[in-house]
């Protein structure tokens, strides 16, 4: 079985309990946390998974980092994916889970491409936008400052893009003059 269904039954047996215990937004936020301490310290994933390293030693070491900073439940999954061989998938796990939880409360990640940073009240006026726009709750914007977009907005909401940026009106004025009149 590939590392990605492995992955989503994870997260779909983690999402469930979650749902049992209605404790989604603290999953997220913890599951966003241990995302963050494997990507922010690759020597943690090399430990995990080294042949050589004991599975006592690599329980310690989950012990020290996680327990009581996370949900019992979020801290048993570690273990056993650290018990089965299967840490490596960790970051597949918390990207199905969080893409599971915000499904159920209809709520998408927005990126929000930019010339210069947005205030709260453009953010808040461009969630209320785009939600109806893309059958949605809430979105939740993260906005990233590119000065290469000159001005105006693009906007990334899962695998759709708004662009209303200059650059992006510049793209394609230059690519209908490259390709000529049409006939």
């Amino acid at each position: 079985m590939s590392n990605h269904a492995v992955a989503n039954r994870y997260a779909v047996a983690l999402f469930e309990l979650a749902q049992e215990k209605g404790l989604h937004e603290s999953f997220v936020s913890e599951l966003e946390l241990i995302k963050a301490v494997f990507q922010d310290t690759p020597e943690l994933m090399q430990f995990l998974t080294h042949p050589k390293t004991e599975l006592t030693q690599k329980r310690e070491l989950l012990e020290k980092t996680f327990k009581g900073k996370v949900n019992d439940t979020i801290f048993n999954t570690l273990v056993v994916l650290v018990e089965r061989k299967r840490i490596d998938i960790i970051i597949p796990v918390v990207q199905k889970f969080k893409s599971l939880s915000y499904d159920a409360q209809k709520i998408a990640e927005a990126f929000v491409y930019s010339a210069k940073p947005l205030s709260e009240a453009e953010k808040d006026q461009l969630s209320v936008l785009f939600a109806k726009k893309v059958g949605k709750a809430k979105l939740l914007i993260e906005n990233i400052v590119d000065p290469s977009v000159i001005g105006g907005l693009k906007i990334r909401i899962g695998d759709r893009i708004y662009d209303g940026s200059i650059k992006g009106q510049l793209d394609v004025l230059h690519r209908e003059l490259v390709s000529g009149p049409r006939s």
